[in-house]
């Protein structure tokens, strides 16, 4: 559902977060599968209203709303009234605690607090959107691998994310000392323990992909962004009226 509608994906991380926490506060008797149906779809509403408003508004609202109900299962009825019910009932339980931060805001805060998250503000360079990028990516198929979500706190999978990214850098990149004296600052200010850092760094090695190297993704956003530019040329040409030149 996220996909399709290109809904930024650290609502799945939300919805993930609100659903773990209402279904703990569930007997197992009155968890049924209807009923399990109708809050997981609730919680990805609620998690849409609050990461991405602009899908809560008009035609697009009512359309994701009856998609929504559609994921409940054929063989079980959701209306938009139930999933309503579901959202007050859902707010009372967990007593308008529905914002908590995820692993995608620990990426953001530790981006931001980076030195190359400075560097990244030069034209001439992608690294901190590398930096975040890639972290995030990391932390997205973190959300799936239980060996990661059970273990580690998710500042710690946040922050073991970005030190493995650190790892695939260049010194003149990023020189030792800089990366060592950021690494021992971010410590101390989070409280966060090396070694389970270190432990969860090399989970995450096992049980997600490849990173990609800072060059080849330079090189990605340079060739879709010359792709883009062509497209928007493209475009204007096909506009403009048959048999007219510049200068006339």
């Amino acid at each position: 559902m996220v996909d399709h509608y290109h809904i930024d994906r650290e609502v799945v991380a939300t919805a993930w977060n609100l659903c773990d926490r209402m279904i703990s506060k569930q007997t197992a008797a009155g968890l049924n599968q209807n009923r399990l149906g109708v809050i997981l779809v609730t919680c990805l509403l609620l998690a849409i209203k609050m990461k991405c408003r602009a899908f809560c508004e008009g035609e697009i609202a009512d359309n994701l709303t009856r998609a929504l109900c559609t994921l409940v299962g054929r063989n079980h009825t959701c209306t938009p009234a139930q999933i309503c019910a579901m959202e007050k009932e859902m707010l009372k339980t967990l007593d308008w605690k529905v914002n908590a931060p995820t692993m995608q805001d620990f990426v953001r805060l530790y981006v931001d607090l980076h030195p190359l998250g400075k560097l990244g503000a030069r034209s001439d360079t992608f690294l901190a959107q590398y930096l975040h990028e890639i972290t995030r990516y990391q932390v997205e198929q973190a959300i799936y691998k239980q060996a990661l979500m059970m273990n580690y706190k998710p500042s710690v999978i946040a922050f073991a994310a970005m030190m493995r990214v650190e790892e695939g850098l260049d010194e003149a990149v990023l020189p030792l000392d800089m990366r060592e004296a950021e690494t021992l600052s971010l410590h101390g200010d989070f409280k966060l323990e090396p070694a389970e850092v270190e432990e969860c760094l090399f989970a995450l090695e096992n049980y997600t992909e490849k990173i990609i190297p800072y060059e080849e993704y330079e090189s990605e956003i340079h060739r879709l962004t010359a792709a883009n530019i062509a497209r928007n040329v493209n475009a204007e040409q096909a506009l403009s009226p048959v048999g007219v030149t510049d200068g006339l």
